[in-house]
C-alpha cells in the first residue's frame, strides 16, 4: 500500500466544517481522511463528527428498538 501524505484539502475542509455552526457531521468515503481526523482529535476537539461512508449507518447512529 502506498503511503499517503497529508493533503491540504483535508485540513481546509475540516477547518471549514469546524467553523460552520450548522455542520455537525462530515461524511466521506475517504478512509485516509478519517486517519487525519483522528490525528486532529488528539490535539483538539472538533465540533463535528467524522462519518465514514463505508461504515454501516446503524453502527454510527444505532437502531430504533421498535
Amino acid at each position: 500500500m502506498k503511503e499517503r501524505n497529508i493533503i491540504p484539502n483535508d485540513t481546509k475542509l475540516f477547518a471549514q466544517a469546524d467553523c460552520e455552526k450548522a455542520v455537525e457531521f462530515y461524511l466521506s468515503s475517504d478512509t485516509e481522511s478519517n486517519k487525519i481526523y483522528n490525528l486532529l482529535t488528539q490535539e483538539t476537539a472538533p465540533k463535528f463528527q467524522f462519518i465514514d461512508l463505508n461504515t454501516p449507518h446503524y453502527e454510527t447512529f444505532g437502531l430504533l428498538d421498535l
